[in-house]
């Protein structure tokens, strides 16, 4: 008698949210790869800066600088510890290598794509890196992806997804704000997060013995 695999909606899930954003950060990258910003990135971020104003740009500020590695790096060592002393250890080791690793992932892809920022208006905020992908995009979407799996079988689930998820969105959104990433840039790094926190999990999770 053969086994009968039978496609579920989990699966369904699980697949589609690992393959979609595999999919849309390769047709973005294979776009950066021109060396030439695209056409809606630029609309976009004209339209946005047309609504700009001084209550605005406290927010944004406010938003940008949570996204920062001042902010993030203490943030998840001190959800880390919290999670060590619940006894939580893979939950721990998730949100550690998880969002470590894409930390280190943004500045290897960076350094592969060498993509030049944005320079449409002057700007209130600086950088000097790469633009490509978002490194606050990234950091802060792969510490929410990781604290939604780490929650994900507890009541606060929802908390996370949308509590986390308001606030990824609005840390992205600063960024075009800002005019210091393309669109393209935020939503690329939120891709390669929801990639990588996800292999992070599955490797964790089932494969490791803990």
């Amino acid at each position: 008698m053969t086994n009968k695999f039978h496609i579920t909606p989990a699966l369904l899930l699980a697949l589609l949210l690992f393959w979609a954003p595999v999919i849309v950060f390769s047709l973005i990258a294979g776009e950066v790869l021109e060396r030439k910003p695209l056409a809606v990135d630029v609309s976009i971020l004209n339209a946005i800066h047309a609504h700009a104003n001084p209550f605005l740009d406290k927010v944004s500020l406010f938003f940008t600088t949570l996204g920062s590695a001042l902010y993030m790096i203490p943030i998840t060592i001190a959800i880390i510890s919290v999670l060590l002393y619940a006894k939580q250890r893979v939950n721990a080791m998730i949100v550690a290598f998880g969002a470590g690793g894409a930390a280190v992932a943004n500045v290897i892809i960076k350094l592969i794509f060498h993509r030049q920022r944005p320079d449409l208006w002057p700007r209130i905020v600086n950088e000097t890196s790469y633009s490509f992908p978002s490194g606050h995009a990234m950091a802060s979407s792969a510490l929410v992806f990781c604290l939604i799996a780490a929650l994900w079988h507890t009541r606060y689930r929802w908390v996370a997804i949308l509590a986390g998820g308001t606030v990824m969105l609005l840390i992205g959104l600063s960024r075009l704000y800002f005019g210091v990433h393309y669109p393209s840039d935020v939503i690329a790094g939120w891709c390669a997060s929801l990639v990588w926190v996800l292999l992070v999990v599955r490797l964790l999770r089932y494969k490791i013995k803990l």
